[in-house]
C-alpha cells in the first residue's frame, strides 16, 4: 500500500484521538495549574510537572467519558471517533489508563500532599464521567474538578491552603458550574433560565469588591466582556450553545488571569492569555464540546 493511501488513514487516526482528548481546551488546564500555584506562592520546575499530571488526568478524563458514554453515542453521536469505529474501544481504555498512570506517578515527583489531592480529582472525574447523565449535580462536580487543579497545583508548594485560595477555587467552581448550567436551562421560560449567568460572573464581580487595584479590575472587566459575549449565543437571536460552552471554557484562561493578577504574579500573566487565545485557536479545528 503506498505512503500516499496510509497517510489519510494515519491523519484520521490522529484526529480522532485528538478529538477523544478534546485537546483544544487543554490549555486551559495548564493556566489552571499556574493559577493555582501562583495562589501559593510557587514557581520552578514543578510547575512543569503539575502542569504535565494536570493535562495527562485531564486527558484520561476525556477519553473515559467517551467510552462511558459509548452507548449513548452509538445512537445520538455516531460520527464520534469511538462509536464510528476510528479508534477502538480497547485501545481507548489502554490509553486512559496510561494517562492516569504517568499522571499519578508525575504528582507522586511533585509530592506526597499533590499525589493525595490528585487521587481525590481522578476520582471525581471518575464519578462525572460515570454519573454525569442523570446526575443534577453534575456541573458542580464538573466545577469541583477545575478547583481540585488548582488545590492540587498549591499542595506542591505548601502544605496548607490559604484562604484566597480557597476562595479562588469556589469563584471557578461557580463559573464552570454555570457554564454547563447554562446550556441546560436556556430551553427553559422566564426569568429561571437566566439564574446560571450570575455564576459565571461571579469571579467577575468578586474582583471589583474584594478590594483588589485597578490593574485587576481591568482583567475583570476582560473576563465580563467575553462572558457577556459567549452569552448572546445563548438568549440572543441566533443561539449557538456549543458555540457559547466552548468560548466560555476558554474563559476559564481569562480567570486564571484574573487570579494571577489578583496574586501579583505578573510575570505569568501573558501565559494564561496565551492559553486562552490557543484554546479558541484549536476550537475551531477540533471539537471541543
Amino acid at each position: 500500500m503506498s505512503s500516499s493511501t496510509l497517510r489519510p488513514a494515519w491523519r484520521r487516526r490522529l484526529y480522532g484521538h485528538l478529538s477523544l482528548a478534546r485537546v483544544s481546551n487543554s490549555p486551559t488546564v495548564v493556566s489552571n495549574v499556574l493559577a493555582g500555584a501562583a495562589l501559593a506562592g510557587g514557581a520552578g520546575l514543578p510547575l512543569v510537572l503539575l502542569a504535565a499530571a494536570m493535562l495527562l488526568f485531564y486527558t484520561a478524563g476525556m477519553y473515559l467519558n467517551d467510552l462511558l458514554d459509548l452507548r449513548i453515542d452509538r445512537r445520538e453521536r455516531p460520527e464520534r471517533p469511538l462509536p464510528s469505529g476510528l479508534i477502538l474501544p480497547g485501545e481507548a481504555w489502554v490509553v486512559t489508563a496510561g494517562l492516569f498512570g504517568l499522571g499519578g506517578w508525575l504528582l507522586w515527583l511533585a509530592g506526597g500532599a499533590a499525589l493525595l489531592s490528585g487521587l481525590v480529582l481522578l476520582g471525581l472525574i471518575v464519578l462525572y464521567d460515570a454519573w454525569h447523565k442523570t446526575n443534577p449535580l453534575s456541573p458542580l462536580v464538573m466545577g469541583l474538578t477545575r478547583a481540585l487543579v488548582y488545590v492540587t497545583a498549591a499542595f506542591a508548594f505548601v502544605p496548607h491552603l490559604s484562604s484566597s485560595l480557597l476562595i479562588w477555587s469556589a469563584l471557578l467552581t461557580l463559573y464552570v458550574a454555570g457554564l454547563t448550567y447554562v446550556a441546560k436551562t436556556e430551553h427553559r421560560s422566564g426569568p429561571a433560565r437566566f439564574w446560571p449567568v450570575a455564576l459565571v460572573l461571579a469571579p467577575a464581580v468578586y474582583a471589583y469588591v474584594g478590594g483588589f487595584a485597578w490593574p485587576v479590575w481591568m482583567l475583570a472587566l476582560l473576563l465580563a466582556a467575553w462572558v457577556g459575549r459567549s452569552l448572546t449565543f445563548v438568549y440572543g437571536p441566533q443561539r449557538n450553545i456549543g458555540g457559547a460552552v466552548g468560548r466560555m471554557i476558554a474563559g476559564i484562561s481569562l480567570l486564571d488571569a484574573l487570579v494571577l493578577g489578583g496574586a501579583g504574579a505578573w510575570a505569568l500573566l501573558p501565559w494564561a492569555l496565551a492559553a486562552f487565545a490557543l484554546t479558541r485557536w484549536w476550537q475551531r479545528h477540533i471539537q471541543g464540546t
